[in-house]
């Protein structure tokens, strides 16, 4: 018990460190750019000043935004493990500990993230972080937790606060199984994938569906629930059509 509250105590440690890192690097460019940017500019109007004093703030806030995201997207893609199948590491392995630093870096991130999902922005990020993500494709979440385990084909939709989860813990050992959205496909808002999932052409995930671990959902069927399961087939769907 002494050796786990001593390792727990350990882990705080070091995940207050990587925070301090994540915020305070981007943070040192923002600082930069507020000192030029007033001095370039003075009034002796204090409105136009104060105005001014404004605009520089929040432009310099989303330097800091771009800034975060571009080093925390640069960590990940240096740190995170290179897995594309099913593994299995014992907890305290160095894949692991990797692992785990990336997953306190994108949480660190995420408070930013959630503001530039959807756009470009977060799909850049993503990719640079490890997954791979086709062309014309929505992802309206921040919550893909483990994006190097992810890989999303052309034309799909990801709803919004959907949760990917690429690994799990079970008796003792760490598995990463990574996740497969295959063309055409849709999940739903609120919904939760879990590891080693494929969901097939143009399948859909209805809103706030769980799809198990492991689980094949097949190309153009509709799944649901908790857990989700097959509630429209494809015949079904092309009678609607």
């Amino acid at each position: 018990m002494k050796a786990f509250y001593l390792l727990q105590t350990l882990g705080t440690v070091a995940v207050v460190l990587v925070m301090i890192l994540v915020w305070g690097v981007p943070l040192a460019t923002t600082l930069l750019f507020y000192e030029w940017l007033t001095e370039i500019f003075s009034s002796s109007n204090k409105w136009i000043d104060a105005l001014y004093t404004g605009l520089t703030l929040s432009s310099s806030v989303i330097i800091y935004c771009f800034s975060l995201l571009l080093f925390s997207s640069l960590l990940q893609f240096v740190l995170h493990i290179r897995i594309k199948e099913k593994s299995v590491f014992p907890l305290a392995s160095f894949t692991t500990i990797r692992w785990a630093f990336c997953g306190q870096i994108i949480r660190a991130t995420q408070p930013i993230l959630q503001h530039f999902v959807p756009s470009f922005v977060s799909n850049l990020y993503y990719r640079i972080c490890g997954a791979k993500i086709g062309k014309k494709t929505q992802i309206n979440t921040h919550r893909l937790n483990d994006p190097c385990l992810i890989r999303i084909d052309d034309g799909c939709v990801v709803g919004g606060g959907a949760t990917f989860n690429g690994h799990l813990v079970e008796k003792g050992e760490i598995v990463f199984a990574p996740i497969h959205m295959k063309a055409g496909s849709l999940v739903g808002a609120g919904a939760t994938v879990q590891p080693g999932v494929t969901i097939g052409e143009n399948a859909v995930i209805a809103s706030h569906g769980l799809i198990p671990k492991y689980r094949t959902i097949p190309k153009n069927e509709v799944w649901g629930g908790l857990p989700a399961r097959k509630i429209q087939s494809s015949s079904e769907r092309r009678e609607m059509k």
